[in-house]
């Protein structure tokens, strides 16, 4: 069966999954999806009025799903990949946002500008329920009913100057190096994570590993075509 999730079309989120029945109680499944780029909504994010701050970021993601589905039960009648399910999976998934970012010295005035990119990404392990119904010889109907995993990831965050006079000494390097692992404790539960960070003379990148990372699965519909 190929099947088309239904519910993340309204988020703008494409959805694919293939299951291929190998026991009357068992099948194998794969799942991929991609959520375009879009804006941040305003409830998260609003610009600044002095035009400093992040400009117009823009996040998206995408996700591999491996799973194994059992359908219990005789099944007699209907076999899998039809019916009630439980199916442990594994993803791999990682977001990401695109920015400009525009420091303004509130003494000075002087204008810094940079171009950020910031990734979380990681494995997740868990469980979920649903129910799916082969209609005729060519459909299907599959609804992830809830689920949800848990497991570890890192957030990379990478900004470089763009503009041609900007320049970073090796001490200027090495106190930037040492004011990041010093305040990581502001980013909250990323705090806990192990912490490297990396310089250049106009970039700095910053990756946090070991985070928490949990994964939501289920209220979707999905319709399929079986062959």
């Amino acid at each position: 069966v190929i099947k088309l999730n239904l519910s993340q079309l309204a988020l703008v989120n494409f959805s694919l999954q293939y299951e291929r029945a190998f026991h009357k109680n068992f099948s194998a499944a794969l799942g991929v999806s991609y959520m375009l780029k879009r804006d941040i909504p305003g409830q998260i994010f609003t610009p600044t009025e002095n035009g400093s701050g992040y400009q117009l970021p823009k996040f998206g993601g995408w996700a591999i799903t491996p799973e194994i589905r059992f359908y219990p039960g005789k099944k007699v009648k209907h076999q899998a990949p039809h019916g009630f399910y439980m199916a442990p999976y594994f993803r791999y998934s990682s977001y990401s946002m695109n920015s400009s970012y525009v420091d303004i010295d509130s003494i000075t005035g002087q204008r810094d500008n940079y171009e950020v990119k910031a990734t979380y990404s990681g494995f997740t392990a868990g469980l979920m329920l649903g129910s799916q119904w082969m209609i005729g010889k060519h459909f299907s109907i599959d609804w992830w009913i809830v689920g949800g995993g848990y497991g570890k990831a890192k957030f990379k965050i990478h900004a470089e100057s763009t503009d041609p006079g900007f320049y970073l000494s090796p001490q200027d390097q090495e106190d930037l190096k040492k004011d990041v692992k010093e305040n990581t404790s502001e980013l909250g539960s990323f705090g806990n994570g192990e912490v490297t960070v990396e310089t250049t003379s106009n970039s700095a990148t910053a990756t946090v590993s070991g985070l928490p990372m949990i994964s939501l699965t289920g209220f979707g519909l999905t319709l399929g075509f079986s062959f």
